[in-house]
């Protein structure tokens, strides 16, 4: 990690290049590494080069089925603007079962509206109808414009059938009404929920945010209507600190009925002993009505002093 202090990396907001998660549920907990894959020889590094690298090596190395991710790669092959990404991986450490590797792409790299190469990526995915139903649902407008724009596409890798595709989609400067007409186009909408709890996690509007929230529809190929949708707030800027942004997820995990306690335990080892003097937790987020998961995200790099 101490090699790339002089890389800004949009994996965290600390800019480092890993971001810490933990996703709590009734019945446990998972951790997750979003991180942006590096050569310590390159400078300055490529991220999409060592991308392609990292899936080939699971591929090569654990036999994981990346050929969803070469059906569409091309089209993510240009590079990012500064504070940016062109491409970034994750790992989910399940108990009990081989981790869940993902690869996230930024549609907004290359020289096309990032909805035509995301309409372009749909279709080679075996998409076409899903796509064509946002379309109908949301207008041709409804993802390239300046208060709900597309921020990125991924992929679960290997080959199960089960395995998502999933669009970000970034909701700024709107209010509650917008993020409810995208998510309620999932089959797993409640209504008012998501208003429930941005409502507890902010004081200010959301179309006053300094970081506009984010929702995330799930795609599955047996599936008309996205199966899912994540709602994604952002802790950091918008709350003063630590131990303001373990108050604010405390409450959204009694409000879920899922146990705090060991959030109490992960906050102490993520904030350190006054977490009113960092700002490591960066986002939260929320899904599955039903039976909730509630995720918080760190930069295990940040502090006040570093982000202020």
């Amino acid at each position: 990690m101490e090699r790339f202090d002089g890389h800004h990396s949009f994996a965290a907001n600390d800019g480092s290049p890993v971001e810490f998660s933990c996703a709590m549920a009734r019945s446990g907990a998972e951790v997750r590494l979003l991180f942006e894959p590096l050569d310590t020889g390159q400078t300055p590094p490529s991220q999409r080069a060592e991308g392609h690298r990292f899936v080939e090596r699971l591929n090569e190395v654990l036999a994981i089925d990346v050929s969803r991710f070469l059906l569409v790669a091309d089209l993510f092959a240009g590079r990012s603007s500064t504070g940016s990404f062109s491409m970034l991986c994750s790992a989910a450490l399940r108990t009990g079962g081989s981790p869940l590797f993902k690869v996230y792409m930024n549609p907004a790299v290359g020289e096309s509206r990032p909805q035509e190469v995301v309409a372009e990526a749909m279709s080679r995915l075996g998409l076409d109808e899903q796509w064509a139903f946002l379309i109908r649902q949301l207008g041709e407008g409804g993802f390239d414009s300046p208060h709900q724009g597309i921020e990125g596409l991924s992929l679960d890798l290997g080959g199960s059938p089960e395995a998502r595709v999933k669009l970000y989609l970034q909701h700024s400067g709107c209010g509650v009404e917008q993020i409810e007409r995208v998510a309620r186009l999932a089959q797993d909408h409640q209504p008012d929920l998501f208003a429930k709890i941005l409502d507890r996690l902010y004081d200010a509007p959301v179309d006053r945010l300094v970081k506009a929230p984010t929702t995330c529809l799930s795609f599955q190929a047996n599936h008309r209507e996205p199966v899912s949708v994540t709602l994604y707030c952002p802790l950091d800027p918008n709350l003063s600190d630590d131990a303001e942004a373990s108050a604010r997820v405390v409450d959204l995990l009694e409000m879920s009925a899922i146990a705090p306690e060991p959030f109490g335990a992960l906050a102490t080892a993520v904030s350190g002993a006054d977490p009113a003097d960092g700002r490591r937790f960066s986002w939260v987020s929320y899904k599955r009505p039903t039976d909730p998961v509630v995720t918080v995200y760190a930069g295990l790099d940040g502090s006040a002093e570093a982000l202020r």
